[in-house]
């Protein structure tokens, strides 16, 4: 009798408690699910905020960096020379190296700043240096501004770029200061014997139709030095292009001030004939002028072949130079013969021979060149 009183109040408790617990159960169960129905509604959302902010990345602009502003290229040309002469070296020399910064600060406003290494022998005639520092400022549609230090716009060889040029080196009369012969009759150096540079101004006048370009400079006359005397160079050069080629005429007058103050002047011409439709192109320029009180003239012709190979150039190249009139036997003759073939979009090689005088004594030599740029 005991034990069925037992199970019946087992019963009894079981009746009462279970429905309690039951209940309790359920509350708890629809508690969670409540919490997490409030979950997944809050990631939705954070879903739904993460793909707007993702939108308005992508539909954002870049946000420019500084690197997108400045380029940099350059080049450097490696030659073995060997020369016929009296007392002459053959060698191997680093001719040129340079190292291009070019920086577009804004829509008006583009600046180059240049490292370079010049001269076939770092020891005795240069070393490493700056040789373009300046400014091109817009000052209209019409009309560019030019500050700092910059090659001068003379003529066609002397602002064309080295890596450019078809000839080893420019006409002498243009540039023979670094390429005077150690016992030649004479050292009188060309025109720019210390390079195209120099510190200064020019006003440069984008042409309209048929008009030249015109460029207006105020320098001083030294290079790449400060003045040294209290006049100031000034030059002012013409420049037409047109369907065949170009042509120009140059003026440059001032002082340079070496040992002594003496003029530094010339008037020079050019014209080059490369229309698009030959494979043959021509070009010459002469010069006279005065030059530490010796007056000076000189010429060039040129005539290139291209395509006798993919990417090559054949030319012929006759030039004359007479560094003072008042001297007799002085006067520098040559003909360069060569040809330059381009291996790939980097690398340059030139096979020159020139045969010279200077007076009657003979200056013959060969030059073999490997040039490499980058951009």
């Amino acid at each position: 009798m005991k034990k069925y009183t037992l199970l019946m109040v087992v019963a009894v408790a079981l009746a009462v408690v279970y429905p309690a617990i039951a209940q309790q159960t359920a509350q708890d169960i629809d508690a969670k699910l409540q919490e997490l129905d409030a979950k997944m509604q809050e990631m939705e959302e954070l879903k739904q905020d993460l793909e707007a902010l993702r939108g308005e990345l992508e539909a954002a602009p870049a946000k420019p960096s500084w690197a997108d502003r400045v380029s940099i290229n350059g080049y450097f040309q490696t030659r073995y020379t060997a020369r016929d002469w009296p007392n002459a070296q053959d060698d191997f020399s680093l001719r040129r190296m340079y190292i291009n910064m070019i920086i577009k600060a804004n829509e008006r406003t583009n600046a180059v700043i240049s490292w370079t290494r010049i001269g076939p022998d770092p020891i005795a005639t240069s070393s490493t240096d700056w040789c373009n520092v300046f400014v091109d400022y817009k000052l209209s549609d019409l009309w560019t501004t030019r500050i700092g230090q910059a090659p001068d716009w003379f003529g066609l060889e002397t602002m064309q770029g080295s890596s450019a040029r078809m000839a080893l080196e420019r006409a002498r009369v243009l540039e023979a200061g670094l390429l005077a012969d150690a016992g030649a009759p004479t050292q009188t150096p060309g025109l720019y014997f210390a390079g195209p540079w120099d510190r200064g101004i020019w006003f440069i006048r984008n042409p309209r139709g048929n008009e030249p370009q015109a460029i207006f400079g105020v320098m001083n006359g030294q290079f790449r030095g400060n003045d040294a005397n209290t006049n100031k160079t000034v030059s002012v050069d013409l420049k037409w292009n047109r369907p065949w080629g170009q042509f120009g005429a140059s003026w440059l007058d001032g002082e340079f001030t070496g040992a002594a103050t003496n003029d530094r002047n010339a008037l020079l011409g050019y014209a080059r004939w490369d229309p698009p439709d030959t494979r043959w192109a021509l070009q010459g320029e002469y010069v006279e002028g005065e030059i530490w009180s010796n007056d000076i003239d000189g010429w060039y012709a040129q005539a290139e072949y291209a395509g006798a190979t993919p990417g090559g150039t054949a030319f012929l190249k006759c030039e004359e130079f007479d560094p003072d009139d008042a001297t007799a036997g002085d006067t520098y003759d040559a003909w360069h013969l060569g040809y330059a073939q381009w291996l790939d979009q980097n690398n340059e090689v030139t096979l020159q021979y020139t045969d010279a005088e200077v007076g009657t004594a003979g200056r013959d030599e060969v030059g073999l060149q490997w040039q490499f740029g980058f951009r």
